[in-house]
């Protein structure tokens, strides 16, 4: 491990500039097996936060690199070669090193790869983990401080444990197809669970890196699209526990109370609002959309009460807020206390002066895409920074370099090429 890395101590107390400061996990070195988003997702995150990241390819590469199209997602207007947008989601600021790993000279490199790693990653499924000879035996022999860590579809254990899974799948088996609260299985956005999968194997990743700063020994570490779902969803399944049947997720505006609603304005925004609990910010709420009349109501005095006229009072409010745009009524209701927001789309976000200024939208300078805002680093950190964006790579992009570090030369390199062990 390099001096810098977290393992070695901290700088001193003095306030870093921001072209001084380091990223967190700098001189933290990973190698990466992985394909598709829930396993390479995780080294996106530490890359962002300053890992050197080496992704082993195949030598027709991550499978990610060819496929543009899922579900909705559709950006084959934008992809070229070797190179989707998706992929470029996934393996933002990484090497890419072209490598057949299914020979023997090809396994000895990414053994030496290995051998002063941090942290290995894959997410193949295990009978090709141990085809392979990645396998968290076989490489912690190698070095025996190393974090192993393993994204599937179902977990390590069980009858289902050698089985693959992909985003959609892991949340059918979840549960989460219902959390839309219809009837008809309704999937949500395509890499919504891969991303909790990957920033849960982060975390786990990142815990087991500060346990070993203790003890000195490595761990394996084994995350599930499966386990990822059913964290997510603690609140529910624990609500189900707890009154022993299935909770009705379904939801209707009309049927809920007043205060934890939506109401659309004049100029055909929504505004979504919460308030817990509901009783105490009534009168408020009248006083804000000028009808103090609906506060000196008894029969409207309580949340319960309120439940009984429902659809008569949405009729009545629905025709208030179509008096006023959104921002006029953001404004008083904001004045009474009261805490509702726009309901917005994903080009609002990245438009979003409070995004900007927190910098949790960034402006990136693509070299395909050209002029970009994306989403930053979601921490702050007072001392540290995050890295800065860099491009997905291509394909084998650094092959020769990440080998010569291993001691290759030029010649030794040209060989490996010529008897296709590298692309």
């Amino acid at each position: 491990m390099s001096p810098s890395s977290p393992e070695s101590g901290h700088s001193s107390g003095a306030e870093p500039s921001e072209q001084s400061a380091r990223a967190p996990l700098a001189g933290i070195k990973v190698v990466e097996v992985g394909v598709w988003h829930a396993g390479p997702g995780a080294n996106v995150v530490l890359a962002d936060l300053g890992a050197d990241v080496i992704k082993v390819e195949s030598l027709r590469g991550d499978p990610e690199r060819h496929t543009g199209k899922f579900g909705n997602m559709d950006t084959e207007s934008l992809d070229s070669g070797d190179w989707t947008l998706i992929f470029e989601i996934s393996n933002r600021n990484k090497q890419s090193v072209q490598l057949d790993i299914g020979s023997d000279e090809g396994r000895q490199i990414l053994h030496k790869l290995v051998a002063d790693a941090d942290v290995f990653l894959t997410n193949l499924r295990r009978d090709t983990v141990q085809k392979l000879g990645i396998d968290y035996e076989s490489l912690s022999a190698i070095n025996p401080r190393l974090v192993y860590a393993r994204t599937t579809g179902f977990g390590p254990s069980g009858p289902m444990a050698g089985q693959g899974a992909y985003d959609t799948l892991g949340q059918a088996y979840s549960g989460m197809l219902f959390l839309a609260g219809s009837d008809e299985p309704t999937p949500l956005s395509v890499l919504v669970l891969d991303q909790m999968a990957a920033i849960a194997t982060s975390h786990g990743i990142i815990t087991a890196l500060l346990s070993r700063s203790m003890t000195g020994v490595g761990q394996d570490v084994h995350v599930s699209l499966y386990s990822s779902a059913i964290w997510l969803n603690y609140a529910n399944l624990m609500t189900t526990s707890a009154l022993d049947k299935e909770i009705d997720l379904s939801w209707n505006r009309k049927h809920h109370g007043v205060l934890r609603s939506m109401f659309r304005c004049a100029d055909g925004v929504w505004l979504a609002g919460t308030h817990h609990p509901e009783d105490p910010y009534w009168q408020r709420f009248c006083a804000a959309i000028d009808r103090p009349d609906l506060a000196e109501d008894p029969q409207l005095a309580t949340r319960v009460l309120r439940a009984e006229h429902l659809p008569k009072l949405y009729d009545l409010l629905d025709a208030v807020f179509a008096t006023r745009s959104s921002e006029e009524w953001l404004k008083v209701l904001g004045a009474g206390g009261l805490l509702f927001a726009p309901v917005r789309r994903f080009e609002d976000v990245l438009h979003d002066p409070q995004a900007e200024a927190n910098e949790y939208i960034v402006d990136v300078n693509h070299p395909r895409l050209g002029a970009l805002r994306v989403p930053g680093y979601p921490v702050t950190f007072g001392k540290d920074r995050v890295a800065a964006y860099r491009p997905a790579p291509s394909l084998g992009e650094h092959t020769d370099t990440v080998l010569a570090s291993l001691g290759l030369d030029d010649e030794a390199i040209a060989g490996l090429r010529e008897r296709k062990i590298i692309g």
